[in-house]
């Protein structure tokens, strides 16, 4: 029970403080907030799980392109669309998993993760598509729309099987204990390290 309040409390006050930065901050301070993220997963974080070979574009390269397309008038929408579709993915792949989940995704990388829990995950960031500021974007199908999910969706969980394998062969459970109940940054930024590249490419693409 501690755990999970303790999760709550931490998630809620980290996307508090991404939110706030974002829609009443300068734009530049939320870059300034992402840099001091990705110093946190670089100098207390990464040593613990990473291998120099990927450190050029994990973590690096996304929280580059994070911060590049946050300077754009024109792409800080994606920005926004990138942490809503990863964040809302992974709380309702938790929700749905802890409460549903029966049958395993990959055992062998990461025991707990369900297939129910990645079809609460899709649920989650298809509806997430309909709260504002997301639904004032106008996309242009609804095709389109369900393109963008989907493959969000696959990169986020891409993302979260991919740091969990990193964790197991590091031995270790979590990468650091900035988040209480989360771990650390980059095992609450797994998804939208991958989620990141993916959309913007997307999104340059269409």
């Amino acid at each position: 029970m501690k755990t999970i309040l303790a999760r709550i409390i931490s998630g809620s006050m980290l996307v508090g403080a991404l939110g706030y930065s974002f829609f009443f901050l300068p734009p530049a301070l939320f870059s300034l907030l992402l840099l001091l993220i990705l110093g946190t997963i670089l100098v207390v974080e990464w040593p613990r799980v990473g291998s120099t070979r990927l450190t050029p574009w994990y973590p690096i390269f996304p929280f580059l392109l994070l911060i590049l397309a946050n300077q754009t008038n024109t792409q800080r929408s994606l920005v926004l669309v990138i942490f809503v579709l990863a964040m809302s993915f992974d709380t309702g792949a938790y929700i749905i998993g802890s409460l549903f989940g029966r049958h395993k995704l990959a055992p062998s990388i990461s025991p707990k993760k369900t297939w129910e829990g990645v079809i609460g995950g899709c649920l989650f960031s298809l509806c997430s598509l309909t709260l504002p500021p997301l639904a004032t974007m106008q996309l242009t199908s609804q095709l389109q729309a369900l393109s963008i999910v989907l493959i969000g969706d696959a990169a986020a969980l891409f993302g979260d099987l991919f740091i969990s394998l990193l964790k197991r062969k590091s031995g270790i459970k979590d990468c650091g204990t900035s988040i209480p109940g989360h771990g650390g940054f980059l095992d609450r930024f797994d998804s939208i390290l991958f989620v990141a590249p993916a959309l913007l490419a997307i999104f340059a693409i269409l």
